[in-house]
């Protein structure tokens, strides 16, 4: 993929330089409205809505064949993506993981009849939803190596870590990764990941969105300026296996299914004894 001159763009600006032709704005605010990211602030469902035109004219630039998306929420990103696979004619397929993806209504039976009640068939059938924690799903199921990957899971450092690693691992030799929700001069898991991994060892783009101006609008909490960052086998600094060893990144990988094989433990007896959910076990570790 040619990159903008510049390291750090606005997210229209550059969707405008991918010179992809994009359905109109409206429809993917529109889409939003569909899939807000947290249900119950349904009124907040605009906020950085422009991520899935920035997905869409990614997909259609670089016709990735196997996509891996971690973080389904309520599929905004996910359906974007398998938008523009559909109207490209891109013979694609996105495997997306979430513990609990969507938020569905008790009559609503699955995903994909919860999406089709709204979009077209064919982008669904481009979609295989899986339901697990990222460390177990990767670890047991077997995905096809990916081109591009939309990692927008857990925040939490281990599982960034875990998560940036384990796509390594499974990428093809060309292969681009977009990270959402770095927050500059922040310190959540997705900051310092891109911090000490990534601007370290690749030359990234920082994609600039709108949150922050977009909730002051909403008079919402938390306007602090947002990126994503974006990254590919072209911007290494140095050939990925001399950058990371295959052995580091199996012990990073090994660390982070120990730490999650506990967090599934510990949520499994909350569910089961909610009195054990104010109970710190000497065994568990961030709680």
């Amino acid at each position: 993929m040619t990159k903008p001159d510049m390291k750090n763009v606005k997210i229209k600006d550059f969707v405008e330089q991918l010179e992809i032709e994009i359905p109109p704005e409206e429809k993917f605010f529109e889409l939003s409205k569909k899939t807000p990211v947290i249900p119950e602030l349904k009124h907040l469902h605009s906020i950085n809505f422009e991520r899935g035109m920035l997905l869409y004219g990614l997909i259609a630039k670089l016709k990735p064949k196997t996509v891996l998306e971690i973080g389904t929420a309520e599929g905004y990103s996910t359906l974007s993506m398998a938008w523009a696979l559909t109207d490209c004619d891109i013979d694609g397929k996105i495997f997306t993981i979430d513990p609990k993806p969507f938020e569905l209504d008790s009559e609503k039976s699955s995903s994909k009849q919860h999406w089709e009640s709204f979009v077209r068939n064919e982008w669904t059938e481009k979609i295989e939803v899986i339901t697990g924690y990222s460390g177990e799903v990767l670890s047991r199921k077997k995905i096809p190596s990916f081109d591009f990957a939309y990692i927008d899971g857990s925040h939490v450092y281990e599982a960034v870590k875990h998560d940036f690693f384990a796509t390594l691992e499974n990428s093809a030799d060309d292969f681009s990764i977009l990270f959402d929700d770095y927050i500059p001069n922040g310190n959540d898991g997705v900051t310092r990941v891109i911090n000490e991994e990534i601007i370290r060892n690749f030359e990234p783009i920082m994609i600039e969105t709108n949150a922050k101006q977009q909730r002051i609008e909403l008079q919402s909490g938390d306007a602090v300026e947002h990126c994503m960052c974006l990254i590919d086998n072209n911007s290494l600094k140095k050939p990925l296996w001399e950058t990371y060893s295959k052995n580091e990144i199996i012990e990073e990988l090994r660390k982070y299914q120990a730490l999650e094989k506990r967090i599934r433990l510990r949520k499994k007896i909350n569910n089961k004894i909610p009195f054990f959910e104010k109970v710190r076990f000497q065994f568990w570790r961030g709680n």
